[in-house]
């Protein structure tokens, strides 16, 4: 916590505000896909694909694990690897409108889920901070320095 005391300053928080951030990047891809009413522009929702899978995949293979590892089992991870999976399947077809609101409909409560106050990332932190962990090689982290973190 800073200085004891309230939350945690965003320096003690790398894991948060990467994720976070990562999510806001991810919403103005999806929002800049469908800025033309009735369609859905494939580039940047391509790039949304791709972003979204390596997010997913970042949380699956990296962040869950190493929480479980310290002794920090996630009990909303089934949760979200439900949601997860429902991202995935709905990122098979070529998106329509109607995919992409059914996309925002487990995305928007997911990501809450993740970033509120005593949810995933905070913990995942909270587990770093009390082992001792720090991101002093990286400036800001990245994907690369997520394992470095971990």
């Amino acid at each position: 916590m800073g200085r004891g005391r309230g939350k945690p300053r965003g320096d003690e928080r790398p894991l948060h505000r990467f994720f976070s951030a990562d999510h806001r990047r991810l919403d103005a891809l999806l929002r800049r896909s469908t800025a033309a009413p009735g369609s859905v522009d494939l580039g940047p929702f391509g790039e949304f694909r791709a972003g979204l899978l390596k997010h997913i995949g970042m949380e699956e293979k990296v962040l869950f694990p190493a929480a479980r590892a310290r002794g920090q089992p996630l009990p909303i991870a089934t949760r979200l690897r439900v949601d997860h999976g429902a991202l995935a399947a709905l990122l098979v077809p070529t998106p329509t409108p109607a995919i992409v609101a059914e996309i925002l409909s487990v995305l928007g409560p997911h990501n809450l889920r993740e970033e509120e106050p005593a949810g995933v990332y905070e913990a995942c932190d909270d587990a770093r901070r009390q082992e001792g962990s720090s991101c002093s090689r990286c400036d800001n982290i990245t994907p690369s320095c997520v394992i470095m973190v971990l």
